[in-house]
């Protein structure tokens, strides 16, 4: 059933004329919004605060703080449009939240395979938004992938192969040894394992293929067999196409 107007706008929807009636304000008056108890005035203060104002370090991690409590659909993602829009400084804040926020990543394997030609879109809401960033921000998350947290290289990991696999960075060197170390590393941790396997289809390197291939073979976890397989065989469309 379709939902009215007014539920909508409960979940945080906003409308053209809704916005004009507000663009006059002043930020304080904006940032004040922020709070309201009214779902879509929080809408309208986050989209004309990320369209009018810079997005200095304070209002990406105001955005950040707003997101990790806020229940309303249309709300959320108008944040995670705002944040979207920042670049590497914004990145290097983000990059804290990755697997806090919400109840949505993996935390066993999957029992269905992801059988599509596409790349997943990430589960992680941080992730997700890092994930439609500019190629950039690629240092910052790679350096997440040298550190000891788990939730958050679980996450990470989606949101490089997803930037790689759609901006075709086929053959980075550095990225694609970072992401084998990590696999050196982190071996033992299935949901890191699989997603690593899943990552590696957007990438054209031996050293890779290979990897896929003898986990293809000997993986102890079907899931991870199989998504071996599937990134073997998009990785050998796209060098054949």
């Amino acid at each position: 059933m379709k939902s009215s107007d007014s539920q909508l706008t409960r979940r945080g929807k906003i409308t053209i004329e809704d916005l004009q009636h507000y663009n006059n304000h002043k930020k304080t008056e904006l940032l004040e919004m922020i709070t309201s108890k009214e779902a879509c005035k929080r809408t309208i203060a986050v989209k004309l605060l990320s369209a009018s104002q810079d997005l200095n370090d304070d209002l990406i991690r105001l955005f950040l703080q707003t997101l990790t409590k806020e229940k309303k659909l249309y709300t959320k993602i108008e944040i995670c449009e705002g944040l979207s829009k920042g670049g590497v400084q914004s990145a290097k804040i983000m990059v804290d939240y990755l697997g806090q926020i919400g109840n949505n990543q993996h935390t066993v394997l999957p029992t269905n395979g992801f059988n599509k030609k596409s790349y997943p879109l990430p589960r992680d809401i941080i992730a997700r938004t890092l994930a439609h960033m500019k190629e950039n921000i690629l240092p910052v998350l790679m350096d997440v992938l040298k550190t000891n947290n788990i939730p958050a290289i679980r996450e990470v990991i989606d949101a490089i192969g997803f930037i790689c696999f759609y901006n075709k960075i086929q053959s980075n060197t550095q990225i694609i040894d970072a992401l084998l170390l990590c696999l050196k590393n982190n071996y033992n941790d299935d949901i890191t394992r699989w997603k690593l396997v899943r990552a590696f289809e957007s990438f054209n390197d031996n050293k890779a293929i290979k990897i896929l291939m003898d986990i293809e073979q000997n993986d102890s976890q079907p899931i991870i067999r199989n998504e071996a397989k599937r990134s073997l065989s998009v990785i050998n469309k796209r060098i054949k196409s």
